[in-house]
């Protein structure tokens, strides 16, 4: 979706101008946003697969504990 061309500054100083959403900076390889919406959605996004990706380790960890620690003691 092509959007009015707008200048966005990145956290490392590089000015880029996005027509999209969202882009990865050529400096720095962050990613740059179009809005506030999007960065604070994408955001968001992140810190969810995070705590899902610590779930399932914390929950394979307590099925390795019960399933096949325990019963070798």
């Amino acid at each position: 979706m092509r959007l009015k061309p707008k200048q966005v500054k990145c956290d490392c100083g590089h000015v880029s101008i996005l027509e999209c959403r969202s882009a990865m900076c050529v400096k720095c390889g962050q990613p740059v946003f179009y809005s506030l919406k999007d960065k604070k959605s994408h955001k968001r996004n992140h810190l969810y697969v995070i705590s899902m990706l610590l779930a399932v380790i914390t929950f394979l960890t307590y099925i390795f504990i019960e399933l096949i620690a325990v019963p070798l003691l």
